[in-house]
């Protein structure tokens, strides 16, 4: 009876309102306190009740004795949490427009981090192994987050522009890998969400990955003209797809180490900011 309550008192007082959410519908919030207080002291007052009707025992169950229910609900929800943040899916929000119009402000994301295996900033603090362990290298035009070079705490997220060897320029505007210009169709009507007259573009990667960019100050930016970057051995080149607002590879983020990549936007879950934005494939 304490267990079925426990869940449907973490339902009524997350779950429900969650739900009314991204449906907009709107409630006081002095409503949803009150609910979720009344069925937690109902709940309470029933369990009392029914608990002191029982007849003593001689032996009672495991799950009448208080330390297994703290090692039951508090060890095991947390080393399970643990070693799923740590191995599979990690959460990430979205505070910046640097990756507009593919991610918004108030996005948040699952990632997970089976298809580059685990490196040394997969687990929390740093702690992850020197060599990578299992899974791929990144591929061009994946959205990959990582650990900024220069200060590690703080992740990134970002688009895999150039690999290890290649050459990498702007040049009014238009990307360059290798010597060839990247191919970019521009779109007359499209449902991706942006800004209102900003101009937003198709860019055609080597490789065949196709997404969207937009530029919000045209071709004319400071970073729509750059020198070439010989991208090193085990570094990345990275870019945001909001060209002319993202810090990116161009300025301080630099090379980006293969051991600083920790895992790949999977899911878009909920966004705080737009109504209905939700559970969209993050590409």
């Amino acid at each position: 009876m304490g267990t079925a309550y426990l869940v449907a008192g973490t339902a009524v007082t997350y779950a429900v309102p969650a739900a009314l959410h991204l449906q907009a519908i709107s409630y006081p919030s002095w409503m949803a306190i009150l609910v979720g207080l009344a069925f937690r002291l109902a709940g309470g007052i029933h369990a009392y009740i029914a608990a002191s009707n029982q007849v003593p025992r001689d032996r009672y169950p495991w799950f009448a004795k208080l330390h297994n229910w703290i090692l039951f609900f508090f060890l095991v929800p947390l080393l399970a949490a643990l070693l799923i943040r740590n191995l599979l899916v990690q959460p990430f929000h979205i505070p910046s427009g640097s990756m507009m119009p593919t991610l918004q402000v108030g996005d948040y994301l699952f990632s997970e981090k089976l298809t580059y295996g685990i490196s040394r900033y997969s687990l929390m603090f740093g702690m992850g192994p020197s060599h990578r362990i299992g899974g791929r290298p990144p591929k061009r035009g994946e959205v990959v987050i990582f650990a900024f070079p220069a200060e590690p705490t703080v992740d990134y997220v970002s688009r895999v522009i150039g690999l290890p060897g290649d050459r990498i320029q702007m040049r009014d505007g238009r990307l360059i890998i290798n010597g060839v210009m990247v191919d970019r169709q521009p779109l007359i009507t499209t449902d991706i969400p942006h800004e209102a007259g900003v101009p937003i573009y198709m860019e055609h990667l080597p490789g065949g990955v196709v997404h969207p960019i937009i530029e919000v100050l045209g071709d004319s930016s400071r970073g729509d003209d750059s020198r070439e970057f010989l991208v090193p051995d085990d570094h990345y080149f990275m870019m945001g797809d909001n060209r002319d607002n993202s810090l990116d590879s161009r300025f301080d983020v630099g090379f980006v180490p293969a051991e600083n990549i920790a895992s790949r936007p999977w899911l878009l879950y909920f966004n705080s900011e737009v109504a209905g934005r939700s559970w969209l494939r993050v590409r």
